[in-house]
């Protein structure tokens, strides 16, 4: 199929979407997935969970409709409760907190929640063009991405630590290692044999990262708050800020939002990786080609464009393996493919040919959803920030609610919530005595992508299917992680001399 009939395929199917009453399944989709959303450990995969037996008996063209606007409508609330309350809606919203939250702490709240609105549409709109344009070749694209390739993108995310621990770099290195550490509990990937978990089955799972990160953030900045006898979350009382600003920022760093977009598409091309992934690797890159001019982690702008523009890109991008392949990207596009196939929708190529016109009428409704929800985000975004000027006294006992109920109901466990509390008390020393949260955070999220990618690298290369010393992802790898060091060195040089 030519470009230009896949052109028309695409708008004639946005053209659907967009009439009575189909428009309303997307609407109504939206509302819903905000509305449920916001509560942290909520995303659109339980969404879709709940919406399978709702909806035997349906037509495709309304399941698409349906289940595109649930996956879209989950992805930007759980970044406001990152900004205003430091509690990470989705596991990667916890890259929004490193810099959301300390500008909600300055009074800018709504600098941040325009920024991160404006980021998420446009963000959702370039991963849209992206997958537009690359549907006639994306399976053999797929195909060729293995187990070197993905040790390529975890290396250089874990080498985005050594960017945001300038300022106290033997700290920020014990952290992550004590994060790649923490990566490790659980099943060996290799042998299966268990490793860390003090002999309890809960551990076999490893560390979940919603409990993690609400402890490491929610749970300890109540504590700190209650210590520190501030008055309220904002260290200055008043909506600073403004949304116009934040919208603005998106603009002014159009390169970083660009590259921010395509980082988010490409993972999310890679089957199983995910958005923290796409979140943390665009955070880390962001604050890479910031240099000494950056201050991420203390309220930077760019931590907050960045992961949102990513984030939201990645949606679009992590259709395309699951409707082409049949392989799921990330727990959203799984239960998709149950919820399809389940109603007779089989993915691969008969579905990328013959039922593409459902393909797209699937994307359009994520983008509308993922429009729909930054817009409505600008709307409530000032009542949403006067929360960060409410008593800490009226705040703290809401916010711990919040943060047990996020913990528990990510999978049901009592231990999710032991969890939570106990990284809480250790995230809340942490920042009492100044050692840096956020290496911690990327190396565990990155630590089992690592190993099990080296492993399987490894693995090939001594059966003799691949040579790592040659390989061209292996050597591309070297390449761009000596850029990676060697162009800040080479900009900061050039700042000495002029």
């Amino acid at each position: 199929m030519g470009l230009t009939s896949i052109a028309e395929v695409a708008w004639n199917s946005l053209l659907l979407v967009l009439s009575w009453p189909n428009i309303l399944y997307p609407v109504v989709g939206t509302l819903i997935a905000m509305c449920v959303a916001v509560l942290p450990g909520v995303s659109g995969a339980t969404l879709l969970a709940l919406a399978i037996p709702i909806t035997f008996g349906w037509e495709p063209l309304p399941i698409m409709l349906l289940f595109g606007a649930l996956v879209g409508g989950a992805t930007y609330m759980g970044s406001v409760t990152a900004i205003l309350l430091n509690i990470p809606g989705t596991a990667p919203n916890g890259a929004t907190v490193l810099d959301g939250y300390p500008l909600a702490r300055q009074g800018k709240a709504l600098t941040a929640l325009g920024c991160s609105a404006t980021a998420s549409a446009l963000g959702s709109a370039v991963g849209v063009v992206v997958v537009l344009l690359s549907i006639p070749f994306v399976a053999q694209l797929i195909l060729h991405v293995g187990p070197p390739e993905m040790l390529v993108l975890s290396i250089w995310g874990l080498f985005s630590v050594a960017t945001v621990i300038r300022a106290k770099p033997l700290r920020g290195l014990a952290t992550a290692g004590l994060g790649l550490m923490c990566s490790f509990v659980g099943l060996d990937p290799a042998t299966a044999d268990a490793r860390y978990t003090l002999g309890t089955l809960y551990l076999q799972d490893g560390l979940a990262l919603i409990p993690v990160f609400v402890g490491v953030f929610a749970v300890a900045e109540v504590i700190d708050l209650m210590a520190s006898g501030r008055r309220s979350i904002a260290d200055e009382v008043g909506l600073g800020g403004s949304l116009l600003d934040g919208a603005r920022a998106v603009f002014q760093h159009w390169g970083l939002f660009l590259k921010s977009s395509t980082i988010g598409t490409v993972v999310g091309l890679v089957p199983g990786v995910g958005g923290t992934v796409a979140a943390f690797v665009a955070y880390g890159e962001a604050s890479r080609s910031a240099g000494s001019e950056g201050c991420f982690g203390q309220g930077d702008i760019r931590g907050v464009l960045a992961p949102e523009a990513a984030n939201d890109a990645k949606d679009a991008g992590s259709l395309l393996p699951a409707l082409a392949l049949g392989v799921p990207a990330s727990a959203g596009t799984a239960l998709l493919l149950a919820a399809l196939q389940t109603h007779g929708i089989r993915p691969g190529a008969e579905l990328m040919t013959d039922g593409l016109e459902l393909v797209f009428v699937l994307i359009w409704s994520l983008f509308l959803s993922n429009l729909l929800t930054s817009l409505l985000g600008l709307s409530f975004a000032g009542p949403l920030a006067r929360l960060t000027t409410v008593p800490v006294r009226r705040l703290a006992a809401p916010i711990l609610v919040l943060a047990a109920v996020g913990a528990f109901s990510y999978r049901g466990r009592m231990g999710d919530l032991w969890l939570a509390f106990g990284f809480g008390f250790a995230g809340f020393l942490m920042k009492r005595y100044g050692w840096p949260r956020i290496p911690f955070i990327i190396a565990l999220i990155l630590g089992p992508l690592f190993e099990v990618n080296l492993n399987l690298s490894l693995s090939l290369h001594r059966v003799g299917r691949i040579d790592l010393l040659t390989h061209p992802s292996i050597l591309f790898g070297v390449v761009l992680l000596v850029a990676t060091v060697a162009f800040p060195a080479w900009q900061k040089q050039r700042r000495r001399r002029s």
